[in-house]
């Protein structure tokens, strides 16, 4: 059944990545038991359980996060899947820049890769590698676990299921409207963490949106607008630059701007919520 087992892979790491939340760890146990079953030297992480449920927007954020910190071939599984049981594809695919991914076709990869960062990818249909009987409301147990121990094993993906095109990557568009001459940024908040700093999708690199020319310099005053109302704050590198319960900008560690209040919950204060629009401007 393993025929043509490659051993260049470098790493036994899978990183596990659910919207399970905390009564659903024996869900995440079960995983974890039929994957050291397959490989009892893998390494389990686990990036998150604690997805918001069924978020895709907020999945998609947080493997796009996190996937680069780790050593080159570990193995993604992302289980964040309300089409569960239906006709989505599940897919297994290797990215040029070494890293593995499994997970249902559902929004998740398209806001994280385009085909040229796609070295092979195939539909998981090879039932040789599934746990049986296979459940209809538990495919990462049965399906996604088992195929993310075998690729560790060095089992080629093409024994998995037949070739499949990244530019089928199922569109989950989210909203990024830059209007260079208005200085004005349409925008989604695509993650809120615990002390309710909310994450956009606006990249920067260095002082500069990523892609335009407009700047954003340390001392910058920002302004955000949400349901008809407008917030204005600093655009600052850390917290302290702002007196405590002020409203602020930041780049975050993930390189997007952030919207936070200095000790304060800015979601909560301000009322923005995961997947919210809202329009950034600049200082003309």
């Amino acid at each position: 059944m393993f025929d043509e087992i490659v051993t260049e892979l470098y790493q036994d790491v899978v990183a596990l990545l659910t919207d399970f939340g905390p009564l659903g760890q024996h869900y995440i146990a079960s995983m974890k038991g039929v994957i050291l079953k397959i490989n009892p030297n893998i390494k389990i992480i686990d990036i998150s359980h604690n997805i918001s449920s069924y978020s895709i927007l907020e999945a998609s954020y947080l493997i796009k996060a996190t996937y680069k910190y780790f050593p080159e071939y570990t193995v993604f599984i992302i289980v964040v899947d309300p089409g569960v049981g239906s006709s989505r594809e599940i897919l297994a695919f290797e990215t040029a820049s070494n890293f593995f991914f499994v997970g249902p076709n559902n929004g998740i990869f398209f806001n994280l890769f385009n085909k040229t960062d796609i070295k092979e990818c195939v539909i998981v249909t090879n039932e040789n590698y599934f746990i049986k009987p296979v459940s209809n409301t538990f495919h990462g147990r049965d399906i996604m676990a088992p195929v993310g121990a075998h690729i560790v094993n060095g089992v080629p993906l093409r024994n998995f299921g037949e070739p499949f095109d990244p530019d089928n990557f199922i569109d989950y568009t989210i909203l990024f409207e830059v209007l260079e001459d208005k200085k004005l940024i349409n925008c989604t908040i695509q993650y809120i963490d615990s002390f309710g700093n909310g994450t956009t999708n606006i990249p920067l690199e260095n002082e500069t949106i990523t892609g335009t020319s407009l700047k954003i310099k340390q001392g910058d005053t920002l302004k955000m607008t949400l349901n008809n109302q407008e917030y204005e704050g600093t655009y600052s590198s850390h917290f302290t630059k702002v007196p405590k319960g002020s409203f602020l900008f930041m780049k975050g560690s993930s390189g997007y701007l952030e919207i936070a209040i200095n000790q304060g919950n800015a979601a909560e204060q301000i009322g923005f919520k995961l997947g919210d629009l809202i329009t950034i401007i600049l200082e003309k």
